[in-house]
């Protein structure tokens, strides 16, 4: 019996992109297929809306979940529900996190990566160390691509006078123990925060209470579907609220074995268009090869 979905929520890093962060032609057409099918289609990723719309190519997604539920934007670009982090939590985090050798960045609600000047050699010393490592290539495109830097005293300026107001830290680092470590230095802020992760080498702090899964029922409520009628896609742990919400839980088959636990169904490899075989098969009808 094919699953008859009215909404399907697609994780990006992992899940709907391959290794080299596309979205394939055959992604892409498997989509085009669900839409046609009166499915609303919704990003439901940790990335922000700026560097989410890179690889989908103007893609024309009906929503987008942003920054793991932080920000949530209307089809066209709209940013309609936004939740950041308390300036002076931020404040307090960023002068404990200069003392700790990790990459990390600031994430605000207006697609800015920020980078603290002072700390900007010490960071590309951290991602020049072992090009081999799972993240390193993306997090060289961001420091020098995509990451906006300004001195100490001036970030703290923005952040201060709300011109910045900051939605995520992501941080990240090849060693668990590390990131177990500063994971800890937010429990002052337990009651502010949540901590989650997009993947083993990272760790991504957002506003309390905040995830994809209630990013995804802002959808619901607007487009009059219920949550049994959501089908995710997911492979981590920052999926995890939207796969154990939805009444369609999809992990894909590079997930990790705690994710893949809570779901219902396993859609093939991320690198094997996983998301594209899962729908075709499962919900359209075609077979695949």
């Amino acid at each position: 019996m094919l699953l008859t979905p009215g909404m399907a929520a697609f994780d990006m890093d992992g899940t709907l992109l391959n290794e080299a962060s596309q979205m394939t032609e055959g992604t892409r057409a498997a989509l085009f297929k669900l839409q046609e099918k009166g499915c609303k289609l919704v990003l439901s990723t940790g990335r922000m809306f700026g560097s989410a719309q890179v690889p989908i190519d103007s893609f024309p997604f009906d929503g987008y979940v942003c920054s793991n539920g932080a920000a949530i934007y209307e089809k066209d670009g709209t940013l309609v529900r936004r939740f950041y982090l308390s300036k002076e939590m931020v404040i307090d985090a960023i002068h404990a996190l200069r003392q700790e050798p990790i990459y990390y960045e600031l994430h605000d609600t207006n697609s800015n990566r920020w980078m603290v000047q002072e700390d900007r050699e010490r960071l590309e010393a951290i991602i020049e160390q072992d090009a081999s490592v799972e993240g390193v290539s993306m997090r060289q495109f961001a420091f020098y691509r995509l990451a906006r830097v300004a001195p100490l005293a001036e970030m703290l300026q923005k952040i201060e006078s709300g011109e910045a107001e900051i939605v995520k830290f992501f941080v990240w680092d090849n060693n668990p123990e590390r990131l177990k470590r500063v994971a800890e230095q937010f429990n002052p802020w337990q009651e502010q925060v949540t901590i989650t992760s997009s993947g083993k080498q990272n760790i991504e702090v957002i506003p309390h209470g905040v995830s994809k899964w209630e990013g995804l029922l802002y959808f619901c409520k607007t487009w009059g579907i219920a949550p049994e009628q959501v089908m995710a896609f997911g492979d981590a742990e920052n999926d995890r609220e939207a796969l154990t919400g939805a009444g369609y839980s999809v992990a894909m088959e590079n997930a990790t074995p705690a994710i893949k636990q809570i779901a219902k169904y396993i859609a093939p490899h991320h690198n094997d268009d996983g998301v594209a075989r899962f729908i075709l098969e499962r919900v359209i009808g075609e077979p695949t090869i």
